[in-house]
């Protein structure tokens, strides 16, 4: 059987294309997952995790707020939308909008979990080899996530006691007594810190050294201007930008995708106080801003890190386990090795066209889209929630041949001249150093 779309992963981006073919089509799409049941970021989903964005930023709220793949409805559904009301959140644990996403994962029937795809070849025709069979389709929308980032500092010394923090609770190393060195000084990292100092008193590490390249541990910028960069108009002005202007603006705003919470700041911050002056047995925790990790050796059962401040100062840290919070970056697929060389790459970036439909040497109406692949080209946004149901929204209409719909949404207030100023202004600080 041929189908129109195949989507390889089930994780939100693709689960949201998923949940929209599903209402509007009702069939000729297939989304493959190797978990049988949804998890997002196993590895790494503390209880006190927070969504850094607004509910209404779900799989389908911000195209359909009537469809029955909301976040609301799935309260409804499960007899706790008054009690979700009623408990004031400042923002939704990351755990319950776990549940929500495994709610719709099983809901949808173009979703099937427990079955990995191992190779995707091209003879006309896109063949998806599974463990369970050969599967044809005219198009392939790929949804699997980054992959971990690993300083080359740090390369060659991964396992058990160095690590990235995706994988921590997935390893669940003992660290009792031990010297921990935290790597990374955005909201990962400062989840990671938490997570340690929230342990029972005995269970804590001795010390726990927090690292971060920034001059400090700074706050998420969520104010509501610089939230315009998570609408739809921007994404596309960001990709009209040059190149150069695009990584400028990265530069500039990192900080509003990467910065930490204020209240894990304020939390962070109260353990640091009780640890300080109210507990006896307390942990040992060394801040370090504005430090980079130049070097990191094994010591016999741990690493020492050489640790650069400025240009001169140095210090050396020894430590039994190392956790880097260092981010995700792209890299391409290995089931699309078979046809790696006919794909069109921007950096570390596939390339892709206005539908996010991947630039390559094969016929136009056979295309490969990618989606949480693309922040060079799209912007802070691409790997955020925020733009989530809009850019499966514009994969759909590409796959069914019509022109992307107009947004219903009044533009934003900064105005498009105002935005190629700022990206000028950018790249005049970046060159001035300032």
């Amino acid at each position: 059987m041929e189908l129109s779309c195949i989507g390889v992963g089930a994780g939100p981006s693709n689960l949201s294309l998923a949940c929209q073919i599903h209402e509007q089509i009702g069939q000729g799409a297939l989304f493959l997952d190797r978990q049988v049941d949804f998890r997002w970021h196993p590895g790494s989903a503390f209880d006190s995790s927070e969504l850094q964005v607004s509910h209404f930023k779900d799989l389908v709220t911000l195209v359909n707020p009537r469809s029955a793949y909301t976040f609301v409805n799935y309260l409804h559904e499960n007899g706790r939308l008054y009690h979700f009301l009623n408990a004031q959140f400042e923002a939704v644990l990351r755990t319950e909008f776990e549940q929500y996403l495994n709610w719709a994962f099983h809901r949808n029937p173009l979703v099937r979990g427990g079955e990995a795809v191992r190779e995707i070849r091209f003879d006309g025709e896109f063949r998806v080899h599974t463990d369970n069979a050969v599967l044809g389709s005219r198009n392939v929308v790929v949804g699997i996530g980054k992959q971990a980032h690993i300083p080359p500092q740090f390369q060659g010394w991964t396992g058990r006691n160095l690590f990235h923090s995706s994988e921590l609770l997935h390893i669940h190393p003992e660290v009792h007594k031990k010297h921990v060195c935290v790597v990374g000084g955005g909201q990962s990292g400062a989840e990671v810190l938490l997570h340690l100092v929230g342990r029972t008193k005995g269970r804590r590490p001795r010390s726990i050294t927090w690292v971060s390249q920034r001059e400090n541990y700074l706050p998420i910028d969520n104010s509501p201007f610089t939230n315009e960069l998570f609408m739809p108009c921007f994404s596309d002005r960001f990709a009209a930008m040059s190149e150069s202007q695009r990584k400028l603006f990265l530069r500039r705003f990192v900080l509003a995708s990467d910065g930490i919470p204020e209240s894990t700041l304020r939390a962070i911050y109260q353990a640091l106080y009780r640890h300080a002056f109210l507990e006896p047995n307390r942990c040992e925790i060394k801040l370090r801003p504005g430090c980079t990790v130049s070097h990191c050796i094994n010591a016999g059962a741990g690493h020492r890190l050489t640790l650069q401040h400025g240009m001169e100062e140095v210090e050396e840290v020894t430590a039994d386990i190392v956790i880097l919070a260092t981010g995700y970056e792209n890299a391409v697929p290995g089931f699309l090795e078979p046809m790696a060389d006919r794909l069109e790459k921007i950096d570390n970036e596939l390339a892709i066209r206005e539908d996010f439909s991947v630039c390559w040497d094969g016929p136009r109406d056979r295309r490969i889209f990618v989606q949480n692949a693309s922040l060079g080209q799209r912007g802070l946004a691409d790997p955020n929630l925020s733009l989530l149901a809009w850019r499966a929204r514009r994969i759909l209409d590409s796959l069914l041949g019509r022109a992307p719909r107009a947004n219903p949404e009044h533009p934003g207030f900064i105005s498009p001249s105002s935005v190629e100023s700022w990206s000028d202004t950018v790249a005049e600080e970046m060159g001035s150093g300032i």
